[in-house]
Formats: structure tokens, sequence, C-alpha cells
């Protein structure tokens, strides 16, 4: 079963222990939350239609690790100082968190952009376990992933096995996602 911890705004709120971390990043409106309450099979993360909402850094707890939900990069329409903010909270996490094993990059199927491939070669060469999900697969035809996989592998120059293609909304994929997550 999981649950809703605490949310963080900066490093003297995080948890001091050593169970081991995931964190889940994405552009804003990507599907986060949603991904969230799938996995846990019940609503623990509030989801908006709003992008950008997600503004702390949101501990869960998924029994063998906790998962950290990060503010969207790329985020929708908040002020300078606000965008500062997010992308403190973003950088400590990611490059001050020692309970941190794996990192999985929510991307929207459809709409893959240039900051998500550069979030990603930041990604890649801090952490070996870095996922790519591709969520929102409900919206393309089922072949989508199969048919473009090699073009979406390349330009994100990462091998096949790292990729999840799933639907929060749909819940396809779910398990395969939710094994890859026990098995770190």
């Amino acid at each position: 079963m999981a649950s809703f911890i605490k949310s963080c705004f900066s490093s003297k709120d995080w948890i001091i222990d050593d169970k081991k971390e995931v964190c889940f990043i994405g552009r804003s409106n990507v599907g986060k939350s949603s991904l969230i309450n799938a996995l846990a099979n019940e609503k623990i993360a509030k989801t908006s239609n709003t992008p950008g909402r997600t503004q702390l850094a949101n501990f869960y707890d998924f029994n063998k690790f906790r998962l950290i939900d990060l503010p969207g990069y790329g985020f929708a329409k908040v002020s300078k100082s606000k965008h500062f903010e997010l992308s403190k909270i973003i950088s400590e996490y990611i490059y001050l968190r020692k309970n941190l094993v794996a990192v999985f990059q929510i991307v929207d199927l459809s709409v893959i952009t240039d900051l998500d491939i550069e979030m990603s070669n930041l990604l890649s060469e801090r952490f070996k376990n870095h996922y790519i999900v591709l969520n929102k697969a409900d919206k393309q035809a089922k072949s989508y992933f199969d048919n473009n996989v090699k073009k979406i592998t390349s330009r994100f120059n990462k091998s096949q096995d790292t990729f999840v293609c799933l639907s929060a909304k749909n819940k396809t994929n779910i398990l395969v996602l939710k094994n890859i997550l026990n098995s770190i």
C-alpha cells in the first residue's frame, strides 16, 4: 500500500534515513501525478489540468522504496522568482540526495521536446539507473511506439530496455513499471 508522506521545499525538510528513493521528473503536464496514482492504485497525488501545479518535492511511501515527485521542468506560467525556486528544488534533490537510486523521466509520448532530450542527457551522465517513461500512450495508436522505437531511442541516445511505454490513464503497462521499481 502506498501513501503520501510530506512535501518539501528544501533539503532541510527531507527525511533522514537510509531508505532507497526513486524520483519522477518531467515537464509540467506529462502526467506524473496520474502515474503515481496508477502505481498506488488509488488517489494519493493531487492531479490538475493546469500545468505546473507540483511546486514542491512530494514524498510518497511505496513500502520497498520512497517515490519523490519533483516539480516540472520547463515550468508552466510562473514568475522568474518561482522559476528559480522550482529549479533549486530539482537541482538540490538530483545532486545532493544520497538515497536516490534511480530516476524515472516522465515524457509525453506525443510531445517529446528538445528540453526532454537535454534533461535526459544530463540525467544519463549522473545516473546509471535512468529510465524514460513514455506516458499518454492512450493518445496514440497501439503500434505508435513499436513503429517509432528506433527514432525515439536514437533521439534520446538510450537503449530500448531503458524505456517503458505506458498509459497512466488506462493503466497500460503499469505492471511493467511496478516490476522495474520493485527490482531496483
